[in-house]
């Protein structure tokens, strides 16, 4: 139990394999936190790992929850990064976004934007094959996400 009789949510474990699957799977990951760090690509196993922190938006309640979580894009060609310096590893990042644009088939762009403008990491993909997957339980968060509206 996790101290108020409630059980504690099941970690996520979802995949996306076409353009269609990533709108709900990006909604999951909205307000993720990380460091510039957390951005790892392996190009001989051509694979792009997000290290974050999930805020869990699926979980209603007051008290607000992260969980640990990591973000697995497979089957990728290229990778773009803008506006993030990779010799800042510990340059905060918050996810705002992911699109997924079909190219031609299976081919397709997924890009990742974060907060503060221009900060974005476009990977072109053979095919999609994203995993979001929950490490271990959620936590309780100091602060929720705050999106002003202008």
């Amino acid at each position: 139990m996790f101290g108020f009789g409630k059980p504690p949510a099941k970690p996520l474990r979802l995949i996306a394999h076409e353009a269609s699957d990533v709108p709900p799977l990006a909604a999951l990951a909205q307000d993720a936190a990380l460091r510039a760090g957390d951005l790892s690509y392996v190009p001989g196993e051509r694979h792009f790992t997000v290290r974050m922190n999930r805020f869990c938006h699926e979980v209603p309640g007051a008290t607000p929850l992260r969980a640990p979580s990591v973000l697995r894009i497979n089957c990728v060609k290229k990778v773009q990064v803008r506006g993030i310096d990779p010799a800042r590893r510990d340059q905060p990042l918050s996810l705002l976004a992911i699109t997924a644009e079909a190219g031609e088939e299976p081919d397709g762009v997924l890009t990742l934007h974060f907060a503060g403008g221009g900060r974005d990491v476009r990977l072109e993909v053979e095919c999609i094959d994203v995993l979001l997957l929950d490490l271990a339980a959620p936590r309780r968060a100091k602060s929720r996400p705050n999106h002003p509206v202008d």
